[in-house]
């Protein structure tokens, strides 16, 4: 199922709960409400939103506030599975930046006549966050129920166009941080920046830098920019939500006066660690899974790397037969329990 969110005007969640509460009374029931990976309440989104609060007129907060807690009571009522998706949102003219930021990865349009403090709800923001809601433009599917509070929010629910069903399909998520799964995550960025004059060492920081603040993938390639002047991309991969930071450090970190960034999908293995006892000792090894294959084994660098000095052998030595025990061991057994597939290496 598909859940949408039409809102006229700015969305607030005292408009939501009715409408997602009458579709859970009829599409829920003896089903499990709607989870963002990780167990999500109340509380943990009004510490997400409490930064922001000076941003919000008083009484909008307190009633966002009491709507959150109403439409959290059973951990996301209406939604029942389903991935949530938003079509674009009116947002008011010249919001901050810090505030702006929050409707990352959404569609919006600034409409003037709203104030920012009074049309500008960071809890929902925040809430369509959580619940890794996705931007639609528009409808595509079987409408199955048409539900809408008095200021003309509408919550609709379609069926699924197939995509997500089935035992083999890939889910695909907003920001999904936990790799023991396989997934698509579709909220993501990549930028981009050209730099010609820029010392190597500035750019070994700058990528120690994104690492630090969250990025996923950092690497530079050689490119022949203006003038045929040799020079270097900075390509960077992070989640919608890190886009202010990563664009601060390449400002900050290199010589460029612009940053390109478009959005991106990344599809990951499922991911499992196990150990290996070699001739030196024992070695991490990282397994990747396919719709439940294996099809990748890459034991860790650090690890081989510590057995390796450790025992004056080499770090080829190590690695290969790492590989060969690690591709054995996968291949008789299934990694079916969790305690024991999910094993982290030490390094």
């Amino acid at each position: 199922m598909k859940l949408v969110i039409r809102a006229n005007g700015p969305l607030f969640l005292e408009s939501l709960v009715k409408p997602l509460q009458r579709i859970a009374g009829r599409q829920c029931a003896g089903s499990s409400a709607f989870s963002a990976g990780d167990a999500v309440d109340a509380g943990r989104i009004l510490d997400m939103a409490e930064p922001y609060r000076p941003y919000m007129e008083e009484e909008r907060w307190q009633w966002e506030t009491a709507a959150l807690r109403e439409l959290m009571a059973d951990h996301g009522a209406g939604l029942c599975g389903g991935e949530l998706y938003v079509q674009p949102l009116a947002v008011p003219f010249g919001l901050s930046p810090q505030v702006l930021s929050l409707a990352s990865g959404l569609v919006v349009r600034e409409t003037d006549g709203l104030d920012a403090a009074r049309d500008f709800s960071a809890v929902a923001m925040l809430w369509l966050q959580v619940m890794g809601a996705k931007p639609l433009r528009t409808l595509e599917g079987e409408l199955l129920q048409v539900e809408h509070d008095e200021d003309g929010t509408t919550v609709l629910l379609l069926a699924s166009d197939g995509r997500s069903e089935g035992e083999d399909a890939i889910p695909v998520f907003r920001e999904r941080r936990q790799h023991a799964d396989e997934h698509i995550d579709e909220g993501m960025l990549l930028l981009q920046a050209n730099v010609d004059d820029a010392s190597p060492e500035w750019l070994a920081y700058l990528m120690e830098q994104c690492f630090k603040a969250g990025a996923n993938d950092v690497h530079f390639l050689p490119v022949t920019m203006k003038k045929s002047r040799p020079g270097t991309m900075v390509q960077v991969m992070c989640y919608a939500s890190q886009l202010d930071a990563m664009k601060t450090l390449l400002f900050e970190e290199t010589t460029t006066f612009g940053i390109r960034y478009f959005p991106v999908a990344c599809h990951r293995l499922a991911r499992r660690h196990v150990r290996v006892e070699t001739s030196w000792g024992e070695v991490a090894v990282k397994l990747g899974y396919h719709r439940g294959q294996r099809v990748q084994v890459a034991p860790e660098y650090e690890s081989c790397a510590a057995v390796a000095r450790a025992n004056g052998v080499s770090l080829k030595q190590v690695h290969q037969e790492a590989l060969e025990l690690a591709t054995r061991k996968s291949s008789v057994k299934k990694w079916t329990d969790r305690q024991e597939r999910d094993v982290p290496p030490k390094n």
